[in-house]
């Protein structure tokens, strides 16, 4: 048993030494990691809003998908500084579009977070999930 115990805290160590980009399959999976690192949650508080945690980041990610998408398109045009005006109007639209349906699915989300951790932690949880990741 202690030597389970003794295996079980190394593996514990390694993990929390790692990156989370390492321990991660993508970028979502890194953002849940990283969130759920900086908490400090007790495990089951943890199994229990990990879901709800990848559920807002995926509803966020679908949200912004429609701009990214055009923003790659457009890529080319945009470092070319060589838009057109039916082209900046479509980005400008795509964009309001996804910060307009951005504060609902905060608060949304936020109300679901505080069934499970305190206003504090979701609180936290909210700005973290904006952070920059490397």
């Amino acid at each position: 048993m202690k030597h389970f115990m003794l295996l079980a805290v190394m593996l514990i160590g390694l993990t929390i030494a790692m990156p989370s980009s390492v321990l991660a399959g993508n970028k979502r999976d890194a953002r849940v990691a990283y969130v759920l690192k900086n908490l400090k949650l007790k495990s089951d508080v943890q199994e229990k809003f990990k879901p709800l945690l990848e559920a807002y980041l995926k509803e966020l990610s679908d949200l912004k998908d429609p701009y990214k998408k055009l923003k790659n398109e457009l890529e080319d045009a945009i470092a070319a500084n060589k838009l057109t005006a039916t082209q900046c109007d479509q980005l400008f639209e795509a964009k309001q579009k996804q910060e307009e349906k951005e504060p609902a699915v905060n608060r949304k989300h936020y109300a679901k977070f505080k069934t499970v951790i305190t206003a504090q932690q979701a609180y936290k949880a909210m700005k973290l999930s904006d952070d920059k990741l490397e």
